[in-house]
């Protein structure tokens, strides 16, 4: 009896599928990781950092880097306090404003000059405040003289009083945990509109916005640990706008409280105390 001739097997055409189904799920795990290490939920972050903060008495992360921000690094999360340059701030001169960062010898504590260290540094504050300045709690903003975050009186204070609303305090409380890691001079304006005030407690626009000023400035001190020789506070009054009074959209943006990170070129033209002067040479 002959052999049998072996039946072909049948060509599977489909065997492709095996490999392009491999090759989806590795670009479904690598999104997956992309998305899951570039998403920081900022607001959650900066809480519990403050939290922290106020349970060990402001002595937590005091270590090497005393920094917890973040860094844009192209989208990503990193230190946006990192020191291109390391200046010392008694040998500041006209052109530390071209330069990146320096470190405060009092504390251990970064100094930002310059477009890109101010630059990066805002980009920090963006994402840390990005769910209030999406509701137009907050903005902030690069000006020659530094960073300005300013936080109209409708979510600070209520109308005609100089005590920081619960929301206020929050937002404030996310602001610290930045704050408190740079040895930027820091000053706190306060600003009103146009129109009149006179009440017992505030007799004009001036006692007003001196006094919305000296609450924030009190705070950043007392709760947060700032050292009071880098904070300063002022009141504008109505005198310092920065829309038209004649529409309430434009009043209402002037009703704010400003808080400066002052570029460290234009802090040197601030009054300076006696061992500061001496310092510096200048006695």
């Amino acid at each position: 009896m002959g052999r049998r001739k072996k039946e072909e097997e049948h060509e599977n055409h489909e065997r492709w599928m095996v490999s392009y189904a491999d090759f989806v799920t590795l670009l479904f795990a690598f999104f997956t990781c992309l998305y899951a290490i570039s998403t920081v939920d900022a607001e959650k972050m900066g809480q519990m950092v403050a939290s922290m903060r106020a349970s060990f008495g402001g002595q937590i992360f005091d270590g090497g880097s005393r920094t917890l921000t973040l860094d844009d690094g192209g989208g990503g999360a990193a230190s946006a306090l990192s020191s291109a340059v390391l200046v010392n701030p008694e040998r500041m001169d006209d052109n530390f404003s071209d330069m990146g960062t320096g470190t405060d010898q009092t504390g251990g504590r970064q100094i930002l000059s310059g477009d890109v260290a101010m630059g990066r540094f805002r980009r920090t504050l963006e994402m840390l405040l990005q769910e209030e300045i999406s509701k137009n709690m907050v903005r902030v903003y690069l000006e020659r003289r530094g960073i300005v975050i300013s936080f109209p009186d409708t979510g600070m204070f209520d109308s005609g009083s100089e005590v920081i609303r619960p929301e206020g305090i929050a937002m404030l409380d996310i602001l610290a945990t930045s704050l408190t890691t740079i040895g930027n001079h820091i000053r706190v304006e306060g600003h009103a509109d146009s129109v009149p005030i006179s009440t017992a407690r505030f007799p004009s626009n001036w006692e007003l916005s001196t006094a919305r000023s000296g609450t924030v400035l009190r705070r950043l001190e007392a709760v947060y640990g700032m050292s009071s020789t880098l904070l300063a506070s002022s009141g504008y009054g109505d005198n310092r706008p920065v829309a038209s009074n004649d529409t309430a959209e434009g009043r209402a943006r002037n009703r704010r409280v400003d808080i400066v990170i002052v570029n460290p070129t234009y802090a040197r033209l601030e009054p300076q105390s006696i061992s500061g002067l001496q310092t510096q040479g200048d006695l």
